[in-house]
């Protein structure tokens, strides 16, 4: 008895495993996010980036998307210098990310607007 109870909650857990380690695409990051002090929408081509400062509205071209684990590598121009950033720690339910923290900008979070 004690066999058949210790392999049903390892199929359980095996099974919840299998469920938080879902493949991202570009549907998870695709659309209008908001943060603390920018705004960015993601297209498959152009990511815009509004300020809550007032500052203008930047428009830069996205070159391509990188899926890996939980994490979404962004490919995109600046002025003509390549760039990357990465965002993770997408929830469940699709609603909140990061972008993770590099040389062209820091650790902020968003949500869907």
């Amino acid at each position: 008895m004690t066999f058949i109870r210790n392999m049903f909650l390892a199929v359980i857990l095996l099974a919840g495993l299998a469920g938080a380690a879902h493949a991202l695409a570009f549907k998870n990051i695709a659309g209008k996010w908001c943060g603390e002090t920018t705004n960015y929408t993601f297209s498959r081509d152009t990511l815009v980036v509004v300020f809550h400062d007032g500052s203008p509205t930047k428009r830069f071209k996205v070159t391509s998307y990188e899926y890996s684990g939980g994490n979404v590598t962004m490919h995109w121009l600046n002025k003509g210098e390549k760039l990357f950033t990465d965002f993770n720690e997408f929830s469940a339910d699709g609603r909140t990310m990061v972008q993770i923290k590099n040389k062209v900008g820091p650790r902020r979070p968003f949500h869907r607007c």
